[in-house]
Formats: C-alpha cells, structure tokens, sequence
C-alpha cells in the first residue's frame, strides 16, 4: 500500500515525521511524563485529519487524559463531539486477566480503521498504556504483538505503547523494546529516543531472506551465500543494536533506582549490578556474595516472608513483593522485588534472576497521600458546612460538605448549573457581588467574611456566614479561591430573640424608671403643698426650690418616656424630647407665662444618648425656668430654642451641634459673669455642660443668650 512514502507529523520533537506502519513505545514514571509525550502526538494527529483512539489503564484516566488535551488544545471538545478521537478504558479493547480474544481484538481495531477510513479521515492513529500486563498469558502475547505488527505495518495505521517503568523487570523492559521501531525515555529531565528501530523485524527479514534464498538455492546456490552472508551482517548490527539498547535501558534503571540480580544456586554466588550495591549501600564491585549475604542485609521481621517467596519461586511461582532491608549504614530502607528461577533439562533450579527497586521515598508518599485522604475524609464526614473552591472567575469548581442538608441541592446541581450566585436572596445579592468584586480584584492574598440569606430548593430563606479567601497563582498558574459556608439560620433568630428580650428589658427599665420619677414629682408636689399650709414658717424660696426639684425630675421622667416608645435602643429623638420638655415647662408656669410666646427650630433624626440627652434635659429646664420666672417685666415676650447640626467630621463618625436657649427679656446685668454667679440654677447649668465635653457662651444684647456646644457620636443613632 506504500505506506512508508505517507509522511505524518509524530508531534513529538525528537522524532518528528513518521509514516504508517509505525509502532513505537514510551516509558514513564509519572502522569506527567505520559502527557508530555500522548498530548502533543495525538494534536498532530487530529490536525492532521487522522481519526484517534486512545486507550488508557482505568475508568479515571479517560476524565483525566481530557483534562489534559483541553489545558494543551483549548479546542479538543469540538474534536470529542465531532467524533474524531475517543478516549476509552483497556477493558473495552484488551482481556480481563486470564482470558483472550485475540481475533475479536484485532478485528475490533480493524474495524475501526475501516469506520475512520469511510468518514474520510486518512487513517488511524492509536495509543495503549500498559498493554502487557497479563503474565499468564504470555505465549498469547507474543503471538497477539506479531498479529497486531501485521496489521499496522499493512494498514494505515500508526500506533505508541506507553509502559509504567515501575510495573516491569529488566528483561521485560528489554523485551518491550526491542519490539517497537522507537522507544522514548525521560533522563535528567530531558526526553530520549533509544535507538533500536526494530532489532527482531531485522531478524524476522533476515529470516525470511534465508528461507526465500533456500527455495532458490536450486537455481544458484551462490546466490544463497550471499543472502546468508548479508541476512548474517543484519543480525549482528541488530545484536549491537541490543547491546546499545541494554545501556540505555541500565541509565534508566539508576534513574528509577532499579538494580538486577542473578544468583547461581549451584555455587550459592550473587552478581549484581552496581544500582544495587547503591541500595544496599555497599561499594560497587564487591565480588562472592552469598544467598545468606543477602539475608543477613533483610529487615529481621521481614526475612522469614522473603525466605519463604524465594522457597515458592524455587518449586516454579516467580514472587514480587515489598519488604525491608537495612542497608549498609543502618538505615531501614523499603524495597520491591521481583525473582523467577530457571530449570535444567530435568526441571532441576539451577538459577534465579531478578530486579530489586528501592521504593523508600515513594512509599512515603504514598503513606502520607494515604494519611492526608483520611485527614480529609475525617474532616468532610465531621464538617457540617459547606467547603467551595472556585476557578479565577469564581466559578464552582469543587463543592463538599452538607450541601443538600443546608441547601436542597446537589453538589452536581451547584457545579453544573453556577447556582450559588443564584440561590443568593436578592436584598443581599448586591452585597455578595460587592464581596465577589473585591476578592476578584485583590491583587494580595485577601481574607474575608460575610453573613447573608439564601433561597433554599423549597423556598425556606437561610442564613449562611462565608468565610472565604484568595489564593494568588504562582508561576504563571491561575488564582484559586476558597471558601466555607456554614449554616447560622438558629443563631441569627436566636440572636434577634435576645435583642427583642433585651430591648424589651430596657423599655420596661424605662417604663419603672420614668414611673418612679413620676413618684418622686408628686411626693414634691405634695410636700410643697403642705408647707404652703403652714405660712408661719414657709417662704415663697422654699416652695420655689420644691417646684424647681419638681422639674427638674420631671425634664428626666420625660427622657425615659420617649426611650420607653421607642424601638429598644438607648437613645432617643431629642428634638421631640424638646418639644414636650417647653411645653411642660410653659404649663407648670401657666401663671407667669400667659402671654409669653415659645418659638421651636430644631434639628430632625437628632438622637442622643442618655448620658447626652439627661444633662442637655436639665440644662433646657434650668434656663427656660429662669426666662419664665425673672425675664419679662411685662409678663409677655418670646423664649426661642434653636438644636441644629453644624458640621459632621466623617474621621471621627462625630457631629458638632449647637444649642440656643435665648428671650428677648430684661435680660442680665453686665456685671454678673456666668463663671461666678450664685444662682444655683447656674451653676448647676456649667456643671452639665462641662459634664457633655461641651462649652457655653453668654450674649446680653436684647435680651439673654445661651449658646452651648457639644460633639455626639453618629452610632448613636438608630440603623
């Protein structure tokens, strides 16, 4: 069919262009080495309108193995629905162990070829992790490699094994490649081709050659010496070929720190290979080693389990098992081993040979993964939340906890559907997004938390708190963000119960405290009623001190009348507090006041708390009593009271209100100061004021004057 003329790009550098009929194999350590090699050779292929079919180990390999063609080619889900590649387990295509079907295995991949061909691609381009795993069947295997050889080299069909370094022997290694055109191997970081393009196809075209040349020995037997001679020459450079492929296989062995072993039961002497004299931390060459050598180097517990492996492989069941070994310098080490014996003629043991891995580091690993999966498991089974992690666009990417127990949902409708955003209750969804924004655009790691209400599957409203955090990406990688949602529904209305108890409490305080000043005012009243009976001994400044008490209790009963109204808080409205204080005040000197006028300018929503608004109370009370009483000679005039708001220093959440007690009276002498007056209405007034942090100024001019000054904290105002 001319398939070696159809030049295709492999994809990968170190090989560049092949054609049909190719088989070639790689090996690898990690996940990482087998997609440096598959992503960009199946790439190729699909730019190259080739149909591809990858076969991988496990069920959770297909969902990785797309992971990594989308991160590599952001357009492979076109290529996956179009059709044009499938990725599918081994079990669809190879044995379960112990069976085969070889025919119905190779016309399967026929078949697909035949499919590929017919949508008008120009041919198949196929990949196999670990094809030959099953031991058991190993006659199987070689007939079914030749099978399969036959059919890519005839077909348009290019095909790339990959093998677990870790699952094989050195002489499986060996076997494995010197059975492919190329094989590719990772060393010091760096990929290599070793170089054995076929050493058993040489000797299979040697072969036929002779045989070809033996039919026509009858016409010249010349002629087959000479096809002998040449077939000999490609023998010998495929042997050297072998020997450079053993080489290159012995440099991988030390990279995976794999050494080989052979022991001749007859004369009881071990040959090793230098790796393994690093793993038992001898030096390199020591010569005469012993079966009991070796057992003396094995882990004390574990000697009798490897006695008994070598025992068993003795009587024909090759071993590889894990054990311990305690090397040289006394440090305990973890090795696997791998042994089979060879018979004589009359099934007698003669040698054994086997690999033997230091697998210490790895098993620590793996100890740890195993520990940190059960920590994790542990904590998602114990946590009662929910655990988020969301790509750079804060998208879902991963959701554990109690997610249908909190939210209705399941983790797969949150991921799938992006519903968290939309399960946000809409009164608090600006607030999400103004947390979204700000995470987002943080350029630092950036920590927060955040309570708010979602709508639940049924419709119930609930109260989640998040506390979430960004991780920024590093070398080149994306950001990550995490966060955790717990479930505070109880504890808000619980919350909201001890705040309607508590403002419930001080309300009733308000209420018992107004009512016992009220008590007090009438026992004033009272008593003032009584000396004003016996004229003998009352005089009109006792029975002025008794009104003045009086309203001076009654200017703080009304405080607690207005926080007993309100909504629970310790403040109140102190402008309406105003109001009602005059209007008491006018009243309780209805006699004296007649035709005096009371003009109101006060600021709205100005809320005071009590140890602002007591003082400022008394203070009102003291300075309109003195208008009323002392300044109108004609018992009629105006009493003005000015509250206002001058500034508002947003630094220090505080605002500077004035307060203006002012009448257009007789007004006071000029010669009284108001540091050293003897009034004790007055006095009483620089006592307050100094008790507000506030200051008062006199002005004489028209009449009287008061303007007091003082700072109050905006928090004290309700919302």
């Amino acid at each position: 069919m001319g398939m070696g003329t159809n030049n295709r790009s492999s994809g990968i550098d170190i090989i560049g262009d092949i054609h049909w009929g190719v088989h070639l194999c790689q090996f690898y350590q990690t996940k990482e080495d087998l997609m440096d090699i598959l992503v960009p050779y199946f790439k190729a292929g699909l730019e190259g309108n080739e149909f591809c079919l990858w076969i991988t180990s496990q069920p959770p390999d297909v969902e990785e193995a797309k992971k990594a063609l989308r991160n590599y080619s952001p357009d492979i889900d076109i290529y996956l629905e179009k059709g044009q590649i499938e990725i599918i387990t081994r079990t669809h295509w190879l044995p379960e162990e112990g069976t085969f079907d070889l025919e119905g295995l190779l016309n399967g991949l026929v078949g697909k070829l035949n499919e590929a061909l017919a949508n008008g691609y120009d041919g198949l381009r196929l990949s196999v992790n670990n094809p030959l795993l099953e031991k058991e069947n190993r006659n199987d295997i070689v007939y079914l490699k030749e099978k399969l050889d036959n059919i890519i080299e005839n077909c348009q069909i290019m095909a790339l094994c990959t093998y677990f370094l870790d699952r094989y022997s050195a002489i499986e290694i060996i076997d494995i490649a010197v059975n492919h055109r190329f094989s590719l191997i990772k060393r010091e970081g760096i990929w290599e081709q070793i170089g054995n393009p076929g050493c058993r196809k040489v000797e299979k075209s040697a072969i036929c050659a002779v045989q070809n040349a033996e039919v026509e020995s009858r016409e010249s037997y010349d002629y087959l010496e000479e096809l002998v001679k040449e077939s000999t020459m490609q023998l010998e450079k495929a042997y050297k070929r072998l020997k450079e492929s053993e080489i290159d296989l012995s440099e991988a062995q030390k990279m995976a720190h794999i050494g080989s072993w052979k022991w001749d039961i007859v004369s009881d002497e071990l040959c090793w290979s230098d790796e393994m004299y690093h793993i038992f931390g001898c030096t390199p060459g020591k010569s005469g080693l012993s079966h009991n050598d070796v057992l003396t180097q094995l882990h004390p517990d574990d000697r009798e389990y490897v006695d008994n492996a070598v025992k068993r492989a003795l009587k024909g069941d090759p071993f590889s098992i894990d054990h311990r070994i305690i090397s040289a310098d006394g440090e305990e080490r973890i090795v696997h081993s791998h042994g089979e014996v060879i018979f004589d003629g009359k099934n007698t043991p003669i040698r054994m040979k086997g690999t033997l891995q230091d697998i210490t580091e790895r098993t620590k690993i793996e100890d740890s993964l195993i520990l940190s999966e059960e920590r994790y498991r542990s904590f998602i089974q114990n946590f009662t939340g929910i655990a988020f992690q969301q790509d750079e666009d804060l998208n879902l990417e991963f959701v554990k906890g109690n997610v249908e127990e909190i939210t209705g949902y399941s983790e797969e409708e949150l991921i799938s559907k992006k519903r968290w955003r939309k399960i946000v209750e809409k009164e608090d969804l600006p607030l999400f997004l103004k947390k979204e924004r700000e995470i987002k655009n943080a350029r630092s790691p950036h920590y927060g938390k955040l309570s708010y209400r979602i709508r639940c599957k049924d419709e119930k409203i609930k109260w989640v708190h998040e506390v979430y955090q960004k991780i920024p990406g590093k070398n080149g990688r994306s950001d990550n963000h995490q966060s955790t949602i717990t479930d505070v529904t109880e504890r808000i209305k619980a919350k909201e119960n001890l705040v309607k108890i508590e403002d419930a409490r001080k309300k009733e305080i308000h209420h018992r405290i107004k009512n016992n000043l009220q008590v007090i005012s009438s026992l004033l009243d009272l008593q003032a009623e009584k000396f004003s009976h016996k004229k003998a001994v009352t005089t009109p400044e006792i029975l002025e001190a008794f009104r003045e008490s009086q309203n001076r209790v009654i200017s703080m009963s009304l405080i607690h009348e207005e926080l007993y109204k309100g909504e629970g808080t310790d403040t109140l409205d102190f402008s309406v507090y105003l109001q009602k204080l005059a209007e008491n005040l006018l009243q309780t000197y209805s006699l004296c006041s007649k035709n005096v006028q009371l003009f109101l300018d006060l600021e709205e929503n100005a809320f005071f708390n009590m140890d602002t608004a007591v003082p400022l109370g008394i203070i009102v009370n003291e300075l309109v009593s003195n208008s009323l009483k002392h300044a109108f000679t004609e018992k009629e005039g105006d009493i003005r009271i000015r509250l206002c708001r001058e500034k508002l220093d947003p630094e220090i959440n505080k605002s500077l209100f004035s307060l203006i007690i002012s009448d257009n009276g007789k007004g006071i002498s000029e010669n009284v100061a108001l540091e050293s007056v003897e009034s004790l209405g007055l006095q009483l007034v620089n006592i307050l004021v100094d008790q507000v942090d506030g200051e008062i100024e006199l002005k004489k001019v028209e009449g009287t004057k008061f303007r007091i000054t003082f700072w109050v904290t905006e928090d004290h105002k309700p919302g």
